[in-house]
């Protein structure tokens, strides 16, 4: 943490929290070349990390349900003791492995517009259609998250997996308990996932955002500010069935 009149570059001017921040999770992937994450179950990437050809994804707002399902382009590198077919280019270069699963886009999907306006110029929600929600991933002793997330219904019986082609940011004005009492300024980040029977838009925490006390006045039970409306990303969704999980 820092105090607000400390030069921000400066390592003296912060202190180690006495809380405990969002949780993190990571999804590491070795022999990579230019990997995509599709995950079931909430999430929103915060980040890629790379050292060699070891790639690291990060999430927040997930927790130890979600799942990841990582496609990367055409290798030689997968083991296999049966028959397989292997293409290659003029150059030596492969372009296309039978031992590796196929990725199959079933729909993309864009990213719904905003909720309508308040009182206050700011959206009621990032999604129109979708709702705001209190999600305790952590101690008792830290402030839950707040997630806004908007439902897309898809044909039953199946589970999906979704990947966002890029994602937003936006500033939430929020109250742990939904009813404008102590409210916070939280900065949240986009994010999509696949479920059974659908996939889902969701704004969550932001890796190292800021999460302060806000002493204006907000909507209840939350509202967003600085949302890019000039553009919308798409999600790319795929069925889970024929996928083996864990991969092996």
């Amino acid at each position: 943490m820092r105090s607000i009149n400390l030069d921000p570059n400066s390592g003296s001017s912060y202190d180690d929290s006495t809380r405990a921040g969002d949780q993190m999770f990571s999804i590491t992937v070795g022999n990579a070349l230019n990997p995509i994450c599709f995950i079931v179950g909430k999430g929103c990437l915060q980040g890629v990390a790379r050292s060699g050809n070891t790639v690291k994804f990060f999430y927040s707002g997930g927790d130890t349900n979600t799942k990841a399902y990582v496609f990367d382009l055409m290798n030689d590198n997968v083991a296999g003791n049966k028959p397989w077919l292997k293409t290659r280019r003029a150059d030596g270069s492969i372009s296309f492995n039978s031992l590796q699963v196929p990725l199959n886009i079933l729909y993309t999907i864009q990213a719904p517009a905003p909720a309508a306006l308040d009182q206050y110029g700011r959206y009621t929600g990032p999604y129109s259609g979708g709702a705001w929600q209190t999600v305790r991933v952590q101690t008792a002793a830290v402030d839950p998250q707040a997630h806004y997330v908007v439902d897309v219904g898809l044909p039953g019986g199946v589970e999906y997996a979704a990947f966002l082609n890029f994602s937003r940011g936006c500033t939430g004005y929020w109250s742990g308990n939904l009813t404008g009492v102590n409210p916070q300024t939280v900065d949240m980040s986009e994010g999509a996932y696949g479920r059974v029977g659908g996939m889902s838009f969701m704004f969550g925490p932001a890796g190292a955002g800021i999460d302060a006390a806000f002493g204006g006045i907000m909507s209840v039970p939350g509202s967003v500010g600085a949302l890019i409306t000039d553009r919308y990303p798409i999600a790319l969704v795929i069925a889970t069935t024929v996928l083996p999980f864990p991969y092996g």
